[in-house]
């Protein structure tokens, strides 16, 4: 139906009714449903200040005059639900949302790393507990803060508005979530930890909370919008008592058409494509199918002919070593760029393309050596042991906050046990400022911990051959 009403507003287009076209279909988006009616001349028509109405032609020249309810009178129709109830009885957001705020409540979200935890009304915080043994360390950053003076204000500036009735005609803001546009309230939470990528500026979260009638208050999404700024969006029912906060009925668009000059009740060309479409749905190759049941002698053996075996490609994890096979992921605004054996990268693309980059470190063999020698349990574990490799990106981008470069320990740990074999999985985490521990999950890594030596370097199979070659020679000499 939906493309039958694209063809009816083409239709309109065609006859030089472009103005009209985008004056009828008003707001004109995927959420309005359309169900298109070939009724003949068997319909009641609306009343003309409840109905908006177009002519079209067909390229066989037949007319028809289709008919649908005004944007104007629905949209009425809504807001004279939403005036039922007393405006002197309703609540304001902030008071709705305050039984929430005054419960010391908190809602959660676990990641695969972080945990996202908002306790409204007072705090955002994200964190991980790293157990070693009976001790337990919790790496945390506090994401946003709030208090009751923030309450008290936010209440006034509302009862103030109220008082000017300038908030009475005021545009509830919406956002689209799951494809349903959604009006919301929304608080921001400051004063979080300094974020030295935004040159030591708090960090900051924008609590959204959505009329959700089946919530439990819960994180719907948690992500990063912008450098240490983020957004929390929580389905609460506390906003469903709101009239204004209530999700907007989309309902269908009935259209009907009918036939104008004794014309068919539908186009000739719908009436084809109509009987094409049966058609298909009728395929006649599938009515009748013949069963033959035939008796299995269990004395014979039949081998299964062997499939050839096929080689097993190695090239990605060659290009992985050799620096040409980067992966990259992450998720929020920073993405990560890990090239093996060069750098690490962490990147954000704005909508005009510009890319921002700041280094994490170039891989140095000289220096991480040196760092095995300071942190000895870095080594990779025996043959048979190892599931994960760990190697130091050192003379990143200079810090800010500390003044000397960026580094990052890179731990590359085999994953098994999956799907898809080229499934990657990145990670970061900033245990002390611009100091790094890039996390980075893959089977490709399976491939490689073998091949490693005590030092958890990988030669690459240029190295591998030349080295093997030098071995050959030798032994011709020695013969």
């Amino acid at each position: 139906m939906f493309v039958l009403f694209l063809l009816l507003l083409s239709a309109l287009q065609s006859m030089g009714y472009k103005e009209e076209a985008v004056s009828y279909i008003k707001g004109f988006d995927d959420t309005v449903l359309y169900d298109i009616n070939w009724p003949g001349n068997n319909i009641d028509p609306l009343p003309e200040s409840e109905s908006e109405h177009l002519t079209v032609s067909t390229s066989y020249r037949e007319k028809y005059k289709c008919m649908f309810q005004s944007s104007k009178t629905k949209e009425e129709k809504n807001e004279e639900k939403q005036s039922g109830t007393e405006e002197s009885k309703i609540l304001s957001p902030i008071q709705l949302l305050s039984a929430l705020f005054t419960q010391s409540s908190c809602s959660y979200r676990l990641e695969s790393y972080w945990t996202y935890e908002v306790c409204h009304g007072r705090h955002v915080r994200q964190y991980h507990e790293n157990r070693e043994g009976k001790k337990v360390k919790v790496q945390e950053f506090i994401l946003g803060r709030w208090d009751k003076e923030n309450y008290e204000v936010l209440l006034d500036e509302q009862k103030l508005a109220e008082k000017e009735n300038t908030d009475k005609n005021k545009t509830i803001p919406v956002k689209k979530i799951d494809g349903v546009k959604l009006p919301y309230f929304e608080i921001t939470m400051g004063n979080g930890t300094k974020c030295d990528l935004n040159r030591n500026k708090p960090r900051q979260t924008k609590v959204v909370y959505v009329c959700y009638i089946h919530g439990k208050h819960e994180i719907f999404s948690f992500k990063e919008i912008a450098t240490c700024v983020y957004e929390a969006i929580i389905l609460s029912p506390l906003l469903c008592v709101h009239p204004k906060y209530k999700p907007q009925e989309t309902g269908e668009t009935q259209i009907s058409c009918m036939p104008l000059d004794y014309n068919p009740r539908k186009p000739r060309k719908l009436i084809k494509m109509e009987n094409e479409a049966l058609k298909l749905r009728r395929r006649p190759e599938l009515d009748h199918i013949r069963v033959e049941f035939h008796p299995l002698d269990l004395g014979e053996k039949e081998e299964l002919p062997k499939l050839p075996e096929s080689p097993v490609d190695t090239s990605p994890v060659e290009s992985f070593l050799a620096g040409k096979n980067c992966l990259s992921g992450g998720t929020g605004w920073w993405k990560y760029e890990f090239c093996y054996g060069r750098y690490v990268e962490q990147f954000h693309i704005d909508k005009n393309g510009k890319r921002i980059s700041i280094n994490l470190g170039h891989f140095n063999k000289a220096k991480h050596l040196e760092w095995l020698l300071v942190h000895p349990h870095k080594r990779p574990k025996p043959q048979g042991q190892r599931t994960q490799l760990s190697h130091l990106y050192s003379d990143g981008s200079v810090c800010d906050r500390t003044g000397k470069p960026r580094q990052t320990e890179v731990k590359l740990k085999c994953l098994e046990n999956t799907s898809n074999p080229n499934a990657v999985s990145l990670y970061l985490l900033e245990p002390r400022f611009c100091e790094y521990i890039l996390g980075v999950e893959s089977p490709l890594i399976c491939d490689i911990l073998a091949r490693a030596d005590e030092n958890g370097l990988v030669p690459s199979g240029d190295e591998e051959s030349a080295v093997e070659d030098e071995i050959s020679t030798i032994n011709i000499i020695r013969v």
